[in-house]
């Protein structure tokens, strides 16, 4: 995307002036001719109260271009709030309603580029529907997707949601388009199976059962020898650290390789309609919104087996003995490779595949 500033001065900002915004949406219109304009407050302009909505309200008439105010400034919420408020907005005043739906089409909502991993996992969804239900991908909200994508994900026949801040967008698909949806990320070889299940009911699809039965078989091995090779461990302890639909899915599949999860820390805050939906197992087990000092106190004294977290808490001091990167921000890392998922059946069998490599490094030293 293009992107322009006002280029503010102290007068616009002691005096909320808004004729620099106006005659910048005024010039883009008339030079690029584009056919939507975002119009976002900065954070000063938004915590002195700008009012963009007003002012895209009174220029949607001089200009050709589509006017959508971004209001997710100033203090109100974290990241995740603004992630779910600008999936809605894009499938509320985005989205073309269509009344002809593509069959065997889908689209996937939430893979955004916040989440560590995102290029594989989305390949691995993509794959996983494509080799069990025999459905293409329609649109990706909103990672490399085109605004002419976006416009056209009304055209799909699913929806499938990541990410619980997804859920919003979903619904509006639901009464905008009449497109049924399906929330939930799967994680190893049990969540992925009930995921796999789950959508077969949802949208009266039938699996690929052959295709199924040769990856169940192959991983089935590798838990069975990855659960040989820490047999004899007498801490089995895990933490995970990350965002909620990361952490959990993680917290079972660990669970299903032999491990305890001991304590999953969301390090963002969950609206109430989410926290009601999380499996009871887990409630007891989950800290939300902690900060580095709080996180590092508890890593620093509590002995652990395995660490699963985002770049900066695995830089936090710690009692653990093999750690992995599952969430963002990312200090070491560079992904290009989009083949090496945490998520599906090849995602479970990476996560093994990494496990055992972090097992022997620390057996080496």
């Amino acid at each position: 995307a293009d992107v322009f500033t006002t280029d503010m001065d102290d007068s616009d900002v002691a005096f909320g002036k808004t004729e620099r915004l106006e005659n910048t949406i005024l010039e883009v219109d008339e030079t690029y001719k584009p056919s939507i304009i975002f119009v976002m407050a900065s954070s000063i302009s938004a915590i002195i109260g700008t009012d963009v909505e007003s002012v895209c309200f009174e220029l949607e008439d001089k200009v050709d271009a589509k006017l959508i105010p971004i209001t997710t400034g100033g203090y109100t919420g974290d990241y995740t709030d603004g992630i779910e408020r600008t999936m809605d907005m894009l499938a509320r005043d985005v989205v073309k309603r269509s009344e002809i739906k593509e069959v065997g089409s889908y689209n996937i909502i939430g893979n955004n580029i916040d989440t560590y991993n995102f290029l594989s996992d989305v390949e691995e969804i993509k794959s996983l529907m494509k080799n069990v239900f025999n459905l293409n991908v329609n649109t990706v909200f909103t990672a490399y997707t085109s605004m002419k994508d976006i416009e056209d994900a009304g055209r799909a026949k699913h929806n499938l949601v990541l990410r619980g801040e997804g859920i919003k967008a979903a619904k509006t698909f639901k009464k905008n388009n009449d497109i049924d949806f399906y929330y939930g990320r799967p994680y190893g070889l049990s969540g992925t199976m009930n995921w796999i299940r789950e959508i077969s009911q949802e949208f009266n699809l039938r699996p690929n059962e052959s295709f199924l039965k040769e990856k169940m078989t192959m991983l089935r091995k590798a838990l069975i020898g990855y659960k040989m090779m820490t047999r004899e461990l007498k801490n089995k302890k895990v933490v995970l650290v990350g965002e909620l639909d990361t952490v959990l899915g993680l917290a079972s599949f660990v669970e299903e390789l032999g491990l305890l999860a001991e304590k999953i820390i969301v390090k963002h805050s969950v609206s109430n309609s989410l926290k009601e939906i999380i499996n009871e197992k887990y409630r007891d087990l989950i800290e939300f919104d902690l900060n580095e000092m709080q996180i590092e106190n508890y890593l620093s004294n509590t002995e652990t087996y395995l660490t699963l977290a985002d770049g900066a808490t695995l830089k936090l001091k710690n009692k653990t003995q093999v750690k992995l990167q599952i969430a963002n921000p990312n200090f070491i890392k560079h992904n290009v490779y989009p083949y090496t998922p945490f998520v599906g059946l090849n995602g479970a069998l990476y996560f093994i595949q990494s496990l055992y490599e972090l097992e022997k490094e620390n057996m080496a030293i």
